[in-house]
């Protein structure tokens, strides 16, 4: 047969017309002979009777019933007498499959210009937008915000501080330097003339100098109210001095004829703030007995700054303040209002509320003078604090910043009270928010319960202990007052055991907890801390127990169930455990 894909046999049969018969020829013997056969060109005007010749099934390796799309019963054939036997095949539409190009095909292209330059394109583009995402990854990391460390604690904040007087010896300031005590505030002249003692206070240079050589910084405690200094001057009216004290003509005369006092300002001591004067004919503001300075006179502010300089100078290495709270007075020199308490009458102090002689807002930018004076004649700053309960602290902010440092609210450790579990809670919540949660100071004068118990209450609360003379805190409660979550950590506190045990946590992040728990009652406490301090581990260890905790298993460095702690009557104990989360 020389072309085609049908074999057609003739057959006579019954009826005298040629029988078709289809016989499928081998898929090679198609391909040779497609190829060697010259193209045909199809026209309407053969009715495509050539078609069937150039049309070829699908498939190439594969059997035809596998590759082809055809019913085998939509095939049909036609014979056509005019076309010397042949017939015509009709296969319908036959649907090939898609098939790729073959390496050969695609590496006619690999080097096309098109193609190198589109590849060249990616893959320089892949690399830049890499390296723009790892710069701005990197750029990402450094803009970031820093959790940066706390800065660390300054020597007056790690505490712990004590009150000395002059005749504290060498080998004692050694021995509290060696019970690690940061600081010393000298108090013997308190309330001596403040603007003459460096001419008059040999002992206190002694001291001065006895704990520089021992490296212990010296705090100097100073009342800057009062002076008779220049009092002669102000009284005879100086030019320069006149003003240096406040001055008030008399309000009239009384019934005896003796001059009124210009307002019903009331001392501490229930007799008027205000002292008459023969010489000059009016009464001079004197209500700690002594005549007080004018602050509101720029020239008493140098003369105060001098001292100070003159106590840098000397050695100090901080300075504490008495009587900063009434250093200003109203500038109207109004009555002060008339508050009435139950049993007090109009002669006493209590009898008036004070908002014209204390706590005066203009305070605060005075107190920032001296402050900066301290702050540039120190090497590594100074401290400056003051030595009374502050009610507020508005007076001592410049621009809404605290210009003061340590303050002290001591109410609830000056008392001679029965302590509670509830009433150590409110007071130090209270307290906090009074000082506005700033490191304070902590001075106890409490006998309620024993001092290693009211020792340990403070001691590890954020602020700074003041201890009195002679006095220590526990080597165990020192090197716990060091660790990060003491210095650094947040300070929660609870009332447990149905509110008979005081109890407050420190941690910080990363560190071990502490557990600081107060039994203040007189009868023994078992406590679940896990239960009522969601914060608390299963197990806790004992870091510190005052000397009358007595509890069987409850000694130092000895892990115990945490879900039954016993604690001693008016006994603290201090615990570390792992912090869990809430």
């Amino acid at each position: 047969m020389n072309s085609g894909m049908l074999e057609i046999n003739k057959k006579p049969e019954k009826d005298g017309l040629p029988a078709a018969t289809y016989k499928q020829i081998p898929e090679s013997d198609l391909e040779e002979e497609a190829v060697k056969r010259p193209k045909k060109t199809v026209t309407k005007e053969k009715n495509n009777l050539d078609g069937a010749d150039e049309k070829m099934l699908p498939g190439e390796e594969k059997n035809a019933s596998e590759k082809s799309n055809v019913n085998a019963n939509e095939i049909k054939f036609t014979a056509n007498e005019k076309q010397n036997g042949d017939a015509k095949l009709d296969i319908g539409d036959v649907k090939g499959q898609y098939v790729g190009m073959s390496k050969e095909e695609l590496m006619k292209y690999a080097n096309d210009p098109f193609w190198v330059r589109l590849r060249w394109f990616l893959f320089i583009s892949f690399w830049i937008l890499w390296a723009a995402m790892l710069v701005g990854a990197i750029m990402i990391i450094v803009a970031a915000p820093k959790c940066n460390p706390p800065e660390p604690r300054t020597w007056w904040e790690q505490g712990p501080l004590t009150e000395v007087k002059e005749e504290v010896t060498k080998q004692q300031l050694q021995a509290l330097k060696d019970n690690g005590v940061q600081g010393i505030i000298l108090s013997w002249f308190s309330f001596l003339d403040a603007y003459s003692f460096l001419n008059q206070s040999t002992d206190y240079l002694k001291v001065v100098k006895a704990a520089n050589e021992l490296n212990v910084s010296v705090i100097i405690d100073l009342n800057p109210l009062s002076s008779t200094k220049w009092f002669r001057d102000s009284e005879g009216k100086d030019d320069f001095y006149t003003d240096y004290y406040i001055w008030q003509k008399p309000k009239g005369v009384n019934a005896t004829g003796s001059p009124e006092p210009p307002n019903n300002w009331i001392s501490k001591e229930n007799r008027s703030s205000w002292v008459y004067s023969e010489v000059r004919k009016e009464f001079y503001y004197a209500p700690q007995s002594a005549p007080h300075l004018n602050f509101r006179n720029p020239n008493v502010i140098r003369e105060f700054t001098n001292v100070l300089v003159g106590l840098i100078d000397k050695g100090a290495r901080g300075i504490r303040l008495h009587g900063a709270p009434y250093l200003l007075v109203d500038l109207n020199f109004a009555d002060e209002a008339i508050i009435a308490p139950e049993g007090f009458y109009h002669t006493e102090y209590g009898f008036y509320s004070h908002t014209k002689t204390e706590n005066l807002h203009e305070i605060g930018p005075i107190i920032k003078q001296w402050r900066d004076v301290i702050r540039n004649k120190t090497e590594n700053g100074a401290p400056l604090i003051l030595a009374e309960d502050l009610n507020t602290l508005e007076p001592f902010k410049v621009n809404g910043s605290l210009i003061i440092d340590l303050p002290r609210h001591s109410k609830l450790f000056n008392s001679s009270r029965k302590l509670s579990s509830s009433l150590l809670h409110n007071d130090l919540k209270s307290t906090f928010t009074l000082l506005e949660h700033n490191w304070p100071l902590w001075e106890q004068n409490n006998n309620a319960l024993p001092s290693d118990v009211m020792y340990t209450l403070i001691s590890l609360l954020p602020g700074v202990p003041l201890l009195h003379n002679n006095e220590t805190l526990d080597p165990e409660l020192l090197k716990i007052r060091s660790s990060p979550s003491v210095q650094y950590g947040t300070f929660l506190k609870y009332q447990l055991n149905n509110g008979t045990v005081f109890a407050y946590t420190r941690v910080s992040p990363g560190n071990p907890g502490y557990l600081v728990a107060i039994n203040p009652t007189d009868r023994k406490m078992v406590v679940d801390f896990p239960k009522e301090v969601r914060t608390i581990s299963q197990e806790i260890t004992v870091q510190y127990i005052s000397k009358n905790y007595n509890e069987t298993g409850v000694t130092p460095e000895l892990k115990i169930d945490a879900k039954m702690v016993p604690i001693s009557p008016e006994a603290a104990g201090v615990f570390t455990y792992i912090p869990q989360k809430p």
